[in-house]
């Protein structure tokens, strides 16, 4: 409850000290929700963060289609798809019930169902289109459908089992549902081909600290920065070390 003040103030003391005690208040309901929502990762650290995985085997599109000549239609939350279209709650469809994505029979818009139209159907055509396949894992973990991008990044590592950016994809949403020592063993496999491997050295420190291995998440982070000084995720591996005392 905000307190009360003594009456008689004039507005030029009163309101800016109403706005004061207001923006304190939104600050600490903004904390607490994020806390009870479950932030992957840590509370207090970055959450772990997807790689560069865009397998081209069989020439998948570089954008999501086009609705105008130079115009890329972005993915929003939402929209109507036109009649005929059928779209379900899924990116990829089927499988088990959504975590942390869109509520049941939400769908995704237009042209992301048209996209994902198109690599199924050349899934069905070639079974083995990595393209395809890393597409629609992409699509379900920018979905937020993690339990369903883990079989196609699965699929596309029988593959392509030494590509470092589907791996490391596949570790990110592992940690997502909660598969951490799993997650943290693929992201090893990764770091032990190629030590410097920007994506799974700050991936690996996310997983490390959010478990408690606190000395193994100092470590990647660490080396994430000396490798990658300039990467965008440098601010939260900074903030994660400050945190962890490293």
């Amino acid at each position: 409850m905000a307190p009360v003040l003594p009456r008689g103030l004039p507005p030029r003391i009163y309101v800016p000290i109403v706005v004061v005690v207001a923006a304190v208040f939104l600050t600490v309901v903004g904390v607490f929700l994020r806390s009870a929502l479950g932030v992957t990762g840590s509370a207090l650290g970055p959450i772990g963060q997807q790689g560069d995985a865009n397998i081209r085997a069989t020439s998948a599109p570089d954008t999501l289609p086009t609705s105008a000549p130079g115009e890329v239609v972005v993915p929003q939350s939402g929209g109507a798809a036109a009649p005929g279209d059928s779209v379900d709650a899924s990116v990829g469809g089927g499988g088990p019930a959504n975590v942390g994505g869109p509520p049941p029979g939400a769908g995704p818009p237009l042209p992301v169902q048209r996209l994902i139209t198109e690599y199924r159907n050349r899934m069905q055509r070639d079974p083995k289109d990595l393209a395809a396949i890393v597409g629609l894992a992409q699509l379900e973990f920018d979905a937020g459908m993690f339990d369903r991008a883990i079989p196609y990044y699965v699929r596309a590592l029988a593959l392509d089992p030494a590509n470092p950016d589907t791996r490391t994809d596949y570790a990110t949403a592992l940690h997502a549902v909660g598969h951490d020592l799993e997650a943290i063993a693929q992201l090893h496999r990764v770091l032990g081909t190629d030590p410097n491997f920007a994506a799974a050295l700050f991936n690996d420190g996310v997983v490390a600290n959010a478990i408690g291995r606190h000395t193994e998440a100092i470590v990647s982070f660490k080396h994430f920065l000396a490798v990658a000084p300039r990467d965008p995720r440098s601010g939260d591996a900074r903030t994660a070390l400050k945190n962890l005392g490293g």
